[in-house]
């Protein structure tokens, strides 16, 4: 049963897990723990307490620790050992921090042989710390090899879930222990998958730590011991929907949604109003297409957390469609169907299909058909006209037809028409495109001739006029299946190779700014808020299709041009150093 001394502990949080609330006692033990400070400015400094809880104690305990090391840990850099000096009562960074250049801190440190109740062990503790609740850092950062007691935090449905690992493993029937801002104290074992979770009732530092004992007997120091006692401890800042102040805040917080009720690629998928829109797509194997391996439902996902997954009014099966949100409904443009059956040989149709859902009355319209059937195009939509570029005709077994049109329809006029753009200068598929900043932006794809490309063109509605763009950072695989959207004034591409790429603010290079924790390809990127994106779908070539939805957090990029800068003055300095 859970006890309480704070009535703003949820309910929820009786079934979520196994855990007795305590009343918190003198303290009687000491953790480390690692804690960047709340800045005022754009810096921060770094704190190493010995404590109960992630704060100062008794100073003079401090001299008690000698060989501390920090590390500094960020995606694609090498650990930084972070200099530290003694203060009030912590150890605190020498250096101030950038606090757009996020980061995850980590030590471990041994102290030694420790008796206690005719009992010696070896007593080793571990600390981490880095952004809020929610932040995708955590998972960036792979801190497993580093530190043999892992605590990795994440955002769930039911609050903040805490992850706990062995020597890489999952780590069950731990004891764990979480004192909160406020004094509540929760504590109970991890689950079978070394996972537990809890539900902050205000924003501020949670003090977290696992136990972990193992049957290891040896000598340190002239000093025998028939145990090691680890204590692994996370501070971490936590945030609640109440504190945001908005009705999206739910989800903006979590890192966590419910996963695709299946794997899917080639999919349509929109945003509207607050839910997530999927529409067909590809189940089967790579290469492989048939009737039962395409979809034709419509699903939506409440990105508030009213709800999980409900399924809505579907149509013909199909993938490699596009489909785009305006005025609070959504617009399906073209694909193709497979008409044979699994095992025989492919016969496949792109469609000239264009209709409207009204999630109002979840219902389809018919609207004026494609000029001539495409699939493996993309959309956009610009003002109040939707555009189509990109693709072929598939025609059973007659050869494959590359697309040398594009086309314009104004979605807001009461008897809307198709209009043929210019000639685009190019023939291609697999591709993306965006609209930013009063122009259009075809991004990557598979050439009729050339095979994948990095290439991006760019058309300005108002002139009329193609142009060419900045080709996107790395090899012509990484335009090959990408997708692209533009959030808080920038536009971004994620690649196959997982790159979360940016337009730079005068339009004249990409950029990487993220290295993301699952690559996908055939997948969409969607904005759920102005510094937030959402994944869905997709596939990677090594794992396969993924049902998970991941949260991109844009306020944390770090251009990829600031980090070649910080890679060479690191090379530098250790060729100084040698």
């Amino acid at each position: 049963m859970l006890h309480t001394t704070s009535s703003r502990l949820t309910t929820g949080l009786l079934a979520a897990v196994a855990a007795v609330l305590v009343l918190p006692a003198a303290a009687s033990a000491h953790f480390l723990w690692v804690l960047p400070e709340q800045p005022a400015d754009n810096s921060e400094r770094v704190h190493v307490y010995f404590s109960e809880v992630a704060e100062g104690d008794d100073p003079a305990l401090l001299d008690r620790l000698t060989g501390l090391e920090l590390l500094r840990l960020r995606p694609n850099h090498k650990p930084e050992t972070v200099e530290l000096k003694k203060d009030e009562d912590s150890f605190v960074s020498v250096r101030a921090y950038r606090t757009d250049e996020p980061a995850l801190y980590a030590l471990k440190h041994s102290w030694g042989v420790f008796s206690r109740g005719g009992n010696s062990f070896l007593l080793n503790y571990v600390a981490r710390s880095g952004p809020a609740a929610g932040s995708e850092l955590w998972q960036q950062v792979e801190t497993g090899k580093l530190l043999p007691l892992d605590l990795v935090p994440s955002s769930s449905e039911d609050g903040i879930r805490i992850s706990a690992t062995w020597q890489g493993q999952p780590l069950p029937k731990a004891e764990w222990n979480a004192t909160g801002p406020d004094g509540t104290v929760l504590e109970g074992t991890t689950d079978a998958q070394g996972r537990f979770t809890f539900q902050p009732a205000e924003p501020g530092v949670w003090a977290i730590r696992v136990k972990h004992t193992e049957d290891k007997s040896g000598t340190v120091d002239g000093k025998k011991y028939s145990s090691v006692r680890w204590y692994s401890t996370l501070a971490l800042r936590t945030e609640t929907a109440a504190a945001a102040g908005n009705g999206k805040t739910a989800f903006m917080l979590r890192s966590e949604l419910p996963d695709l009720p299946e794997g899917i690629t080639s999919f349509g998928g929109a945003i509207a109003g607050d839910r997530l829109y999927v529409y067909g797509g590809h189940m089967g194997r790579a290469h492989s297409y048939s009737t039962s391996d395409q979809s034709g439902e419509l699903r939506s996902l409440d990105l508030t957390g009213k709800d999980g997954w409900k399924k809505l009014a579907g149509g013909p099966k199909m993938q490699g469609l596009a489909l785009v949100a305006w005025n609070n409904q959504l617009y399906r443009a073209g694909g193709f169907t497979a008409r044979n059956a699994e095992g025989e040989d492919h016969d496949l149709h792109s469609r000239d299909l264009f209709a409207r859902y009204n999630p109002a009355d979840d219902s389809w319209t018919e609207l004026p058909a494609l000029p001539e059937p495409r699939s493996s195009h993309d959309a956009a939509v610009l003002g109040s006209k939707l555009y189509v570029v990109g693709g072929w005709q598939l025609d059973g077994a007659a050869e494959n037809r590359w697309h040398e049109t594009a086309h314009v329809i104004d979605l807001s006029a009461k008897e809307p028409v198709w209009k043929a753009l210019p000639k685009p200068p190019f023939t291609r598929r697999a591709l993306a495109l965006a609209a930013h900043q009063n122009r259009l932006y075809v991004i990557g794809g598979m050439q009729q001739e050339g095979g994948p490309t990095t290439k991006v063109s760019v058309f300005d509605p108002e002139t009329g006029k193609w142009s060419e763009g900045p080709s996107l950072v790395g090899e012509p695989m990484n335009g090959f299946g990408c997708s692209a959207f533009a959030a808080d004034g920038r536009l971004y591409v994620t690649t196959i190779h997982g790159q979360l790429q940016r337009l730079t603010e005068d339009g004249s290079a990409w950029e990487v700014v993220r290295q993301l924790d699952r690559p996908r390809f055939f997948h969409r990127m969607l904005p759920v808020s102005g510094s937030k994106m959402l994944m869905v779908g997709g596939a990677s070539m090594k794992i396969g299709r993924f049902e998970a939805l991941d949260v991109i957090d844009l306020s944390q990029a770090v251009t990829a041009a600031r980090q070649a800068e910080e890679n060479a003055a690191e090379k530098k300095a250790e060729g100084g150093n040698e």
